[in-house]
């Protein structure tokens, strides 16, 4: 898949924004909005979440505030009937520690990709922590990130859980 051509053709817009940019509010993604209707886009990813919180500064540790914003553009979104993704960072990427957040609520679902470590390395995993009112599977599955995008071993256990397992059993 060659994006510049997709690009070229149409299929797919990529939009970059100087961070210099990003002050005052849902009236800054405006063109965004306006970009979207005109095309009539249907999809539309966002790396990385934290282009929010340059839009809406948690002043005060106003954090409802914040959350408010989010929530009100992912409402336009679903108004223009927008599949609308996003990317987000993790200090803590263990999946047995994982502390969830309150935007990770705010999303009709929450895929988590991560790492885990086998040895002197990580072993690369997914699982689907949430997906509002779907039927889905708490597998957690290891992934290959490689020169034809990412693939999903579903019928593959992590070797690394099955070492933690061994262990465990072991003690």
């Amino acid at each position: 898949m060659n994006i510049n051509d997709m690009e070229k053709k149409g299929k797919i817009f990529l939009v970059e924004k100087s961070l210099a940019t990003l002050k005052g509010g849902i009236t800054s993604i405006k063109g965004l909005l306006d970009l979207i209707k005109h095309y009539n886009i249907k999809r539309v990813a966002l790396d990385s979440l934290i282009f929010f919180e340059y839009l809406y500064p948690k002043y005060n540790n106003n954090v409802m505030e914040f959350r408010r914003q989010v929530l009100m553009f992912m409402h336009k979104m679903k108004k223009a009937g927008v599949t609308f993704m996003a990317v987000s960072e993790r200090r803590i990427t263990d999946l047995d520690r994982l502390e969830y957040t309150m935007m990770d609520f705010v999303f009709e679902g929450f895929i988590i990709l991560s790492r885990i470590r086998k040895g002197n390395y990580f072993e690369r995993v997914l699982t689907v922590s949430k997906m509002r009112g779907q039927d889905h599977s708490l597998d957690v599955y290891p992934v290959i990130i490689g020169k034809g995008g990412l693939e999903v071993l579903n019928e593959q256990v992590p070797f690394s859980l099955v070492e933690q397992e061994e262990r465990k059993t072991r003690i």
